[in-house]
């Protein structure tokens, strides 16, 4: 099957909660931390940490998805249309099954009980913040009346708009799971080279795949089994890990402030040879990510860990140079956009881990994650 999608940003907990959204659903995909050298022939879907498409485009995706945020739309629309040349370019934040509505451009976190005129009043304008960013781009939009008037209204539409030979965009709102369903129908439709916005974009095209018939009718999944070791490496701050740390050791965590890179090697091995998890942080001064990514390659080179958990955004960033993996697949549901991750290629294929910008707020995080499961 060819490859349905390729979404690309700079938000890693957004693109693992795409990762997951996808693989959810039965759609083969793999999130890549730095650009793809190889593909599975069966992939269907495939991330990359990045804001440009530029290392996406030889893999002849049909749809590529600008990940962003509406306050970097602009910077993701330029760097991506210069790269992709089209106009008429779908933008898409609303998803209602999350609690994200688009009414009238307007971006809101709730639907208003009065009239719908009275929604209007916008908690962000998606146009507005676009305008701000950049003047490049005619704006136009598919608001809640042509959605609710029908199909054929919307393509008269997009017929209108794209007669306009100057780079454009198109807003589209959404209210409703119907609204949600049927720009998904449009998008796979007319497969536009790109789309930009938020994961509702994957939620419309998951709607869509699913009227078509091409997502699986069911999804096995197998569950990960409990590990009795984990090796936790943390770039974050000390302080915003101390919740962990103080539950860590109580439960008998080998927990080690890295501050040389010889010592940190020597003694974690030790712990993990014996049987003890080890939890890995940055001290103060702190160390640079090379340190401690470098340290765990060398940890993993003669202790076999199965299970891994990283914290730290520059640090999960710069995991795919040291650990030479091709790509990360999905396995299991932990916390929303921390999924219990394996990677795929590379000396370490196979060892499951979880990514996370920040450490999260659950002291006993670790409990879910050694146990494989949801807490």
């Amino acid at each position: 099957m060819s490859l349905r999608l390729a979404f690309y940003g700079e938000s890693l907990p957004e693109l693992l909660e795409i990762l997951e959204q996808l693989a959810c659903a039965g759609v083969k995909t793999q999130l890549c931390l730095a650009p793809p050298t190889s593909l599975p022939a069966d992939l269907e879907a495939i991330g990359l940490l990045g804001a440009q498409p530029t290392a996406l485009l030889p893999l002849r995706a049909t749809i590529h998805h600008a990940l962003t945020a509406p306050q970097a739309l602009g910077a993701a629309l330029e760097g991506s249309v210069d790269c992709l040349g089209m106009s008429a370019i779908p933008v898409v934040f609303g998803a209602p099954e999350r609690g994200r509505y688009v009414a009238f451009r307007g971006l809101h976190t709730q639907l208003y009980p009065e009239a719908l005129w009275a929604i209007a009043r916008q908690e962000t304008d998606l146009a507005v913040a676009l305008h701000q960013q950049t003047e490049r781009f005619s704006l136009y939009d598919i608001n809640c009346l042509y959605l609710d008037a029908g199909r054929e209204a919307v393509r008269t539409r997009l017929r209108e708009i794209q007669a306009d030979p100057d780079p454009s965009v198109v807003f589209f709102d959404s209210l409703s799971t119907a609204h949600t369903a049927l720009i998904g129908e449009l998008l796979w439709e007319r497969k536009p080279p790109l789309v930009a916005g938020s994961a509702a974009v994957e939620s419309a095209l998951l709607a869509a795949w699913k009227t078509a018939r091409l997502l699986p009718e069911t999804v096995t999944r197998s569950k990960p089994e409990p590990v009795e070791q984990l090796f936790v490496v943390s770039g974050a701050p000390s302080e915003q890990l101390a919740p962990q740390l103080a539950w860590a050791r109580t439960q008998g965590f080998f927990c080690h402030t890295f501050r040389e890179a010889e010592r940190a090697h020597k003694v974690i091995t030790g712990a993990l040879s014996v049987g003890h998890s080890v939890v890995l942080y940055a001290g103060n001064p702190a160390p640079t990510e090379t340190e401690l990514t470098q340290t765990l390659s060398t940890v993993l080179k003669t202790q076999k860990v199965k299970r891994l958990v990283i914290y730290g955004e520059s640090l999960c960033r710069s995991l795919a140079a040291t650990l030479a993996f091709d790509a990360l697949e999905w396995v299991a549901p932990l916390l929303p956009s921390a999924p219990l991750c394996r990677l795929v290629g590379g000396p370490f294929a196979g060892t499951e881990l979880v990514l996370c910008a920040t450490p999260p707020e659950q002291a006993d995080f670790l409990a879910s994650v050694r146990a494989g499961k949801q807490g």
